[in-house]
């Protein structure tokens, strides 16, 4: 069970080396970082029967820097900037650029006396990029070419150097749970964690509180304390697990496995060409001020599920012919796991990333697809597992600036967690 916890705790570290903003009803135009403002007046965008994005003609276009212009008889609104001219007829698959037409998938309309037009469509007639935000439900414009994958990758070449940082992780988690009479309850559950990480040598301190509503019941306290460190052929993870009262009872686990203990220390900069290779697509969302001042990047990475495939490579096959179950159980989870697309934020004075953000409920979804039910994973455990819904937000602090320590006594002293070897029949 702690090497299965462990890997667990390695695959989310990994993803978030390569967080989750709240979603929105209203659709929003941004056009390069500046927000458009709709009205009763103007009309407000919406996702039309394509499932794409219509947005009013002549607000959007306006503030693009295109003149525009309404023919009342053809029924056929018009856009010009600079020597490009976009015809845009209503009820039409197509629009017409410089006389020269281009189909579109779906069509402009006129609804409450206002023409709505299919922005990506016109949009991109214009040379300009346009990006779909969804988790904030965001149409981005950006009129002139932005290099995201550079952005990314340099920021990425940077975190590889980095020596240690604090950062501060907010889950939060929404799961079906049985009641007394066994029909199913929602359980919220949002998990704060502070987390301090040196990697010269390698070593971890993790401290979580939860906030909780399990069938009624409201919770709120400590959960954890963990130190974990890593050399070349063991990791060691002291756990203090708090009781109602925030008292801490201490083990030990040690797993002592060269072929994970060289997973765990995996370079940093051979991570970071693994992480290159597999990055398969990189969008850029704009600027966004934060609380601070700082004016953050916003970057969508979609990172290929095959990078872990690579980088587990004999370990897994070393889990999968394993005859522990547990083992197994690991090697069928890592093996489901689909391609990762998180959020990140780069700070565009430092270049530094200080921010993820991350839908971890589509990966536990892919991770545990597959999976058949068994004594150790029962049905019921297993579609809990499958429908779990949770984000994640991850905030970087304290670059190279984090306060060392040391871990404490007790937990050095704390006696080793017993190993239950389940035997694959």
């Amino acid at each position: 069970m702690k090497k299965f916890i462990f890997i667990i705790t390695l695959v989310l570290i990994l993803a978030l080396s390569s967080v989750v903003a709240f979603a929105q009803d209203e659709i929003t135009i941004n056009i390069d970082s500046n927000k458009v403002e709709f009205n009763n007046e103007t009309g407000s965008p919406y996702i039309d029967e394509n499932f794409r994005t219509l947005v009013p003609f002549r607000e959007t276009l306006e503030k693009f820097g295109a003149e525009v212009k309404w023919d009342n008889e053809t029924h056929i609104a018009t856009a010009t900037k600079g020597d490009i001219t976009v015809q845009v007829p209503i009820g039409e698959k197509y629009i017409l650029k410089n006389d020269e037409k281009i189909t579109s998938d779906t069509v402009a309309i006129i609804k409450d006396s206002r023409t709505y037009l299919p922005i990506r469509a016109v949009i991109s007639a214009f040379g300009s990029e346009v990006q779909w935000d969804e988790s904030l439900k965001t149409v981005v414009i950006t009129t002139e070419s932005v290099d995201a994958r550079k952005i990314l990758m340099d920021a990425y070449t940077k975190s590889a150097e980095w020596k240690n940082y604090d950062s501060k992780i907010v889950m939060d988690m929404t799961m079906s749970i049985p009641d007394a009479a066994g029909a199913l309850q929602p359980m919220n559950m949002t998990m704060n964690m502070d987390m301090t990480a040196f990697t010269k040598p390698q070593k971890i301190k993790m401290t979580t509180d939860m906030i909780a509503e399990i069938l009624g019941e409201k919770i709120n306290q400590p959960i954890m304390n963990m130190y974990l460190t890593m050399d070349d052929s063991k990791i060691i993870t002291y756990m203090g697990m708090a009781d109602a009262a925030g008292k801490l009872t201490w083990t030990k686990s040690t797993v002592e496995d060269e072929a994970l203990a060289e997973l765990a220390n995996y370079d940093a900069k051979a991570s970071l060409k693994l992480t290159e290779k597999y990055t398969k697509d990189v969008k850029y969302f704009g600027k966004y001020t934060d609380e601070s001042g700082r004016t953050l990047l916003r970057i969508q990475n979609t990172l290929s599920g095959e990078v872990y495939t690579e980088l587990l490579g004999s370990y897994m096959e070393q889990l999968a012919s394993s005859t522990n179950t547990q083992d197994v159980l690991t090697a069928e989870m890592l093996k489901n796991m689909g391609d990762f697309q998180f959020i990140i934020f780069v700070d565009e004075k430092s270049g530094e990333i200080v921010k993820y953000e991350m839908d971890l409920g589509s990966v536990y979804s892919s991770m545990f697809s597959s999976m058949t039910e068994s004594e150790t994973m029962p049905k019921e455990a297993l579609d809990m597992l499958k429908n779990i819904k949770a984000t994640m937000v991850m905030e970087v602090l304290n670059i190279n600036e984090a306060k060392d320590f040391e871990i404490p006594q007790e937990a050095l002293n704390a006696p080793e967690a017993p190993v239950v070897e389940e035997v694959v029949e």
